[in-house]
């Protein structure tokens, strides 16, 4: 879930952006898990890369499709995380 995550805290970003001047500590976490320069801003090619490596570690047996189980180990790896 953790590409969902990402996905939707960049389509609420803009609306959240400008009720606040800041990023809260959730945004910004993702903002500089994007930033693969760490420039300061993002670029379409950091976003396409930080997707490429989300896709590659969620598909645990590389077959280059993500199942419900790799899901669901993605899912008890951020639990224990907590």
């Amino acid at each position: 879930m953790v590409w969902i995550k990402i996905f939707f805290t960049f389509l609420f970003l803009h609306s959240s952006i400008a009720y606040s001047a800041e990023l809260n500590e959730e945004e910004e976490m993702y903002f500089n898990f994007v930033d693969l320069n760490n420039d300061g801003v993002i670029s379409y090619e950091e976003i396409e890369q930080s997707l490429n490596l989300l896709f590659q570690i969620i598909d645990l047996n590389q077959d280059n499709k993500i199942s419900q189980k790799e899901i669901n180990e993605l899912k008890g790896i951020i639990e224990s995380l907590k």
